[in-house]
């Protein structure tokens, strides 16, 4: 791949993003962080990093102390792909021009219009598909 080029796949941090929540749906207890690093085999310091985030988002409760641990805080079918995607890279263009009309002056251009409308089917696939869906 030439530098400057993208390929639209998950990051290695939204993959885990999604394992660590896919997994506290499946747990009813609270769950630690050494065991999500160990089962789910994520570096415990990315872990620690991921888990303040999706606490900060209201996606999962921390609780400190003897007996806490973590735990998901909302149902998983009200979570979806897109939420989780975005909180973690941001929202996802299939091309630059998309996000930024600078770019392409054309206004008759249609790989734009084409990979818009891709763009829009891509992103309420994410929004349609919960949590709920990869359990």
């Amino acid at each position: 791949m030439t530098e400057g080029m993208s390929v639209m796949k998950l990051t290695r941090t939204a993959d885990f993003a999604l394992k660590i929540i896919v997994y506290l749906a499946t747990t009813k207890k609270l769950t630690t962080m050494p065991i999500l690093s160990k089962e789910l085999n994520i570096p415990y310091h990315n872990m620690s990093k991921l888990i303040q985030k999706l606490a900060k988002a209201q996606l999962v409760q921390t609780i400190q102390g003897k007996g806490g641990g973590i735990r998901l805080l909302q149902k998983p079918n009200k979570i979806s792909i897109k939420t989780v995607l975005d909180l973690i890279d941001g929202p996802t263009n299939m091309a630059d021009c998309i996000a930024n009309a600078s770019i392409c002056k054309s206004k008759n251009c249609k790989v734009k219009v084409k990979l818009s409308e891709i763009q829009t089917k891509i992103e309420s696939i994410l929004a349609e598909t919960k949590i709920s869906d990869m359990i």
